[in-house]
């Protein structure tokens, strides 16, 4: 995946959480279902030493006042709400002072919305101040943002209905390695195995064992698009196929696939992506896998 797959995979997700959040949430983050400080406080972290991290209060002190996240290195202080309003960042502002709080920074970060006002001794963000740390992060960062909303975000639970919420899960473990690269390109043959191996896991258990990832079943989606998804399912076994004959013919755990079966799983990769862009398409998810040039 690009720098740039990556970014609009992680603007994707956080546009998601933002509309979810704006539907469903009515007061707080206390009406979600999962912790949403816990998320942010693994998102700063990618960007922070390993001896600058943020630590959340809140388990240290339940409902900690005016505050949720310290950088104590930095001596910054971070409260995560949903409307960073002028009434709730002016609340937050006197809380901090009457508990008397002793940090150089306090920022608000409002994740639906923030004041555009300029007041005193804060600093006030909405979600495009992570936007921004994501955009200007390292390759390596996007990739531990990525994963880290991946992991965080309940996806299923929230939307455990809608096709386009579960597809858009199962195109992000296609959209690997393990599909983009030619097998000219692929390093290790048994990690490229591994990796079809979850997609075939995703597509038809709607899991992948000892990660956090979740999607419906294969059963459980609607007619067209089931019909669509055990297509490229059927490639992935293909593929999957093609490697268990080659360690059974040559009486070997490890893989070393000659010309002929790179060729054949070359075929199928190119099917799968040619495929998987076209329910994108279908879902106007507005996302098109690229895969590495002939």
């Amino acid at each position: 995946m690009t720098d740039q797959q990556k970014l609009n995979e992680i603007l994707s997700l956080l546009s998601f959480l933002q509309t979810h959040i704006k539907t469903y949430v009515k007061v707080s983050f206390n009406d979600l279902t999962f912790e949403l400080e816990a998320l942010m406080l693994d998102y700063l972290n990618v960007f922070e030493k390993d001896d600058e991290k943020y630590v959340n209060m809140n388990p240290i002190q339940h409902n900690y006042p005016a505050i949720d996240l310290v950088n104590k290195r930095k001596d910054i202080a971070i409260q995560v709400t949903t409307n960073a309003n002028l009434t709730k960042v002016r609340k937050t502002v006197t809380t901090f002072q009457k508990h008397n709080l002793k940090y150089s920074k306090l920022i608000v970060l409002g994740f639906i919305s923030s004041t555009k006002e300029s007041l005193p001794n804060v600093e006030v963000y909405d979600v495009n101040y992570l936007v921004d740390l994501a955009k200007y992060g390292s390759s390596e960062q996007k990739d531990a943002i990525y994963d880290i909303l991946q992991r965080r975000i309940p996806l299923n639970s929230l939307h455990p209905l809608e096709d386009k919420i579960c597809f858009d899960v199962v195109y992000s473990v296609i959209n690997r390695s393990a599909i983009r690269d030619r097998t000219a390109c692929e390093g290790n043959f048994d990690d490229m195995l591994k990796g079809v191996s979850e997609i075939k896991e995703i597509i038809t258990t709607g899991r992948i064992r000892g990660k956090s990832i979740r999607a419906k079943s294969l059963v459980e989606y609607t007619g067209p698009i089931k019909l669509k998804l055990e297509d490229i399912e059927f490639d992935v076994s293909s593929i999957i196929q093609i490697c268990n004959r080659n360690k059974i013919a040559r009486s070997s755990n490890f893989l070393c696939l000659d010309h002929s079966d790179q060729k054949a799983i070359d075929d199928l990769k190119e099917n799968i992506i040619i495929k998987t862009n076209q329910l994108a398409n279908h879902f106007h998810l507005n996302k098109n896998i690229v895969g590495s040039p002939k």
